[in-house]
This record gives C-alpha cells, sequence and structure tokens, in this order.
C-alpha cells in the first residue's frame, strides 16, 4: 500500500520548472529556426522577381530600338534612284548627343505598328528620349513617340509614351565609316545631310532596384554596383549603298 501511495504522489507532481523551460527553448529556437527559413525563401522569391522585371525591362528596350534603327531610311531630295524629287514626305535620322541621355528621331519602314495592336502602315516618325521620371525624383524613364510619316515639318516631337522605367543611361553612337562616333548626327544639315550610319552601337543601363532609395542612401544610387547595363550594335539595311561619313585610309602606316 506504501509503494503504491508513493508512486501515486510521484504521478501527481508533473513536469519539474526546469523541464518545462528547456522545452521553451526548444520550441523557441525551432519557431525562429523555421521564421529564418521562411524569410529567406520570401526573399529569393523577391530577389528572382526583381531579376525578371529587370530582364524584360533591358530586353524590351533593346528589341524595339534595335528593330527601329534596324529598319531606319532616308530619302535626300537628290536621290533619284529612291525617288527624292517625287518622295511626299520628309526623313529624318538625327542623334541628339547629351552626356548619358541621348535622344533619337528617325523614320523607319516596315511592318510597323503605333500603339499595341494598331498598324501605322509601312512608314513612321518615331522619337526616342530619355526623360525624368514623374513618380520617383532622381529617376529617369525611356519615352516612345511614334507617328505616321506622311508630314513634311518633323520639328514637332509625335505624342510620347513612357515604355521602359528607372533607365538611367540612353546612348546611341554611330558609325562615322573609320570609327564610332561621339558627336551628333543629323542628316538634315552639314556633313551628315542625306546620310545614314551603317551601323549604330545602343547603350542601356538601368537601375536594379525599383523603388527610390531612403534619403541616406541616395549616393549609393550612382554606384555601378546598383546598375545593369545592355549594349548591343545594330546594322541600319538601308545604308546599304549609301555614301560613308568618312572613308576607311588605305594609307599604310609603318611604325
Amino acid at each position: 500500500m506504501l509503494g503504491r501511495e508513493q508512486n501515486n504522489k510521484i504521478d501527481s507532481t508533473g513536469f519539474s520548472l526546469l523541464e518545462v523551460m528547456v522545452t521553451i527553448s526548444i520550441l523557441i529556437g525551432l519557431v525562429v529556426a523555421v521564421a529564418a527559413m521562411l524569410r529567406s525563401s520570401v526573399d529569393v522569391k523577391v530577389a528572382l522577381a526583381r531579376d525578371a522585371r529587370i530582364t524584360n525591362r533591358l530586353s524590351t528596350a533593346i528589341t524595339r530600338v534595335s528593330w527601329d534603327i534596324e529598319h531606319a531610311f532616308l530619302v535626300g531630295l537628290n536621290d533619284t534612284p529612291r525617288g527624292g524629287s517625287e518622295r511626299t514626305f520628309k526623313t529624318i535620322f538625327k542623334i541628339d548627343k547629351n552626356s548619358d541621355r541621348d535622344k533619337l528621331y528617325l523614320t523607319i519602314s516596315g511592318n510597323v505598328e503605333g500603339d499595341p495592336g494598331v498598324p501605322l502602315g509601312d512608314t513612321a516618325y518615331v522619337v526616342y528620349e530619355l526623360r525624368d521620371s514623374k513618380k520617383s525624383p532622381g529617376r529617369r524613364d525611356l519615352y516612345r513617340g511614334i507617328t505616321a510619316a506622311n508630314r513634311d515639318d518633323l520639328k514637332e516631337d509625335p505624342p510620347m509614351r513612357m515604355f521602359a522605367k528607372n533607365i538611367k543611361t540612353f546612348k546611341i553612337t554611330p558609325w562615322k565609316g573609320d570609327d564610332w562616333s561621339n558627336d551628333r548626327w543629323d542628316s538634315s544639315r552639314g556633313d551628315w545631310r542625306d546620310k545614314l550610319p551603317a551601323m549604330v552601337k545602343i547603350e542601356i543601363e538601368t537601375w536594379n532596384e525599383d523603388e527610390e532609395l531612403p534619403d541616406e542612401n541616395r549616393d549609393e544610387q550612382a554606384s555601378d554596383s546598383n546598375v545593369i547595363a545592355v549594349n548591343t550594335i545594330v546594322a541600319i539595311q538601308q545604308a546599304r549603298g549609301m555614301k560613308e561619313l568618312k572613308q576607311p585610309s588605305n594609307t599604310v602606316r609603318w611604325f
């Protein structure tokens, strides 16, 4: 009887304070570990989504600009083989140089579309320009304007629409015949009159963060580590057979 009473007394005591504390510590450790794993998983998904947005942004921009430049065309008044004297609209290829935000004007030919799904016809007047962002101070967005190329006056830009946001740099560098040129290009005047570059180099940079950084980190925006760049070289189809701005030198140089 005595032994049975002692067993009942032991069973009724339950867990000691030390055992409770150890159990709680283990549970807390498990919760922290699971939370860290979940946070890591979320961070990975956020990073992947950000990278996908940046890749899509650059791909969209470089593909659109490349297609337009590749299909650029020019018809001068004296260009008889191309019907220059009988043309019903002006053509242009112009690059305004401005540090890291060039502005491009060109007439293009091909299966041209205006607004999504809206055909414009066989020819169009297109303008690209990097403008300060309306939503994120300190950032820039790439705008594209397009209209039918049936105008005699190309001084006014067509309606401009933003199609790539957070673009830091937009540079268009023409091939002048013997080297790349850092000068402007204007097919309506000077040495560039009625001339297309045979090739054009396109350089586009974007910030790798979509949102504006806090004030204390704004200097970090300018860091090269926060910028992703893409570049390509495009040959202009209609420039074949046109005289180069400068002919490559055949002179042999001895060193």
